[in-house]
């Protein structure tokens, strides 16, 4: 971790530290009144929507807060907090990693670049988690499911910390390739293949399997489940201090699509967060998500869930919302 990433996690924690002794904590305020404006939102928009917040102490404010949504590349927070969580018994955070060729996943990888110039790159595991969580780097959060044992182990870190809702089944090789109606290659490495093989698949076999990834169970999240798992980490009831300090500090150093959660956050408030898409099919996109936790500027963290499945709307519009959603909670936050 950078001198950077860790004096910014020291702070946030000093922060929830003054909060949780002066228990002057703001929260949200008008309940009702937010979920009915959270309930437009999502009931004016051309797919699913599925909202939830909570501040520190109270039960969240939700809009389909029990439905099931596509993580996409939501599920590498997941797998990042996984990792931290075994950092000393399964593995160390400092441990170095060799990443070649074969090691390859799909879409979005800066890796990929790097082992095309090189040959290989040796890193640590600390530096992969960085990158799969602020860069959404799919070759890293492959590495470190394989490291950890398999996507498994991260199930079965989410249930030793009492998660529910949370669902983690493969890891972004299979996945995306399954959503493709394929079934992975180790040829696929090659970004040029993998591409030459989506589009040789027949439109129908595009449909069937579109449509059996929007029925499955496997790799999804509640907007109720995904917020619990963000509250228990802003909390400090998911990790131990220092890695709670990390991963919130990493999330914060997100760098894709910053017209979501973190254009809707008002001055004051810091943003740290871990957004997923999925790619568009016929029009429609299956998964736009934006999930963190926003914290104010008396240093009380709300996590929020936003989550946008089956759209038919531009993704500026996918945006929009989630925008909205993250302007909404902040405004009722007293």
């Amino acid at each position: 971790m950078s001198r950077q990433y860790s004096a910014f996690g020291i702070g946030l924690a000093a922060a929830f530290l003054l909060v949780s002794t002066a228990g002057h904590a703001g929260s949200i305020a008008d309940r009702e009144a937010l979920r009915q404006e959270l309930r437009v939102l999502a009931d004016r928009h051309p797919g699913r929507v599925g909202i939830c917040a909570q501040d520190e102490r109270s039960a969240p404010v939700c809009v389909n807060g029990d439905e099931r949504f596509p993580l996409q590349s939501v599920m590498k927070l997941v797998v990042g907090a996984a990792v931290m969580a075994a950092d000393g018994e399964r593995l160390s955070l400092n441990e170095t990693i060799t990443i070649r060729r074969e090691d390859l996943s799909v879409y979005v990888q800066p890796i990929e670049k790097i082992v095309a110039a090189r040959g290989s790159f040796t890193t640590t595991i600390k530096d992969l988690v960085r990158r799969a969580v602020a860069e959404s780097d799919s070759t890293a959060t492959d590495v470190l499911i394989a490291r950890l044992g398999g996507p498994g182990a991260v199930q079965g870190f989410l249930a030793q910390r009492g998660i529910q809702g949370v669902r983690i089944d493969r890891d972004e090789r299979h996945l995306q390739a399954d959503i493709s109606g394929l079934s992975w290659n180790p040829d696929y490495v090659f970004p040029g293949k993998f591409a030459a093989a989506r589009k040789a698949v027949p439109d129908s076999a595009r449909d069937t399997a579109y449509r059996a990834y929007m029925r499955d169970e496997r790799d999804t999240a509640t907007p109720k489940g995904m917020t619990a798992f963000l509250h228990a980490l802003a909390t400090g009831k998911l990790l131990s201090p220092p890695s709670t300090d990390s991963l919130l500090a990493i999330m914060s150093q997100t760098v894709t699509f910053p017209d979501r959660l973190r254009a809707g956050a008002p001055s004051g408030w810091t943003v740290s967060h871990k957004t997923g898409t999925s790619p568009s099919w016929r029009g429609i996109s299956a998964a736009t998500n934006d999930v963190g936790v926003l914290t104010a500027p008396d240093g009380s963290p709300v996590a929020i869930t936003a989550f946008v499945a089956d759209s038919q709307a531009p993704m500026k519009a996918r945006a929009a919302l989630i925008a909205a959603a993250a302007r909404a909670v902040t405004e009722r936050y007293r």
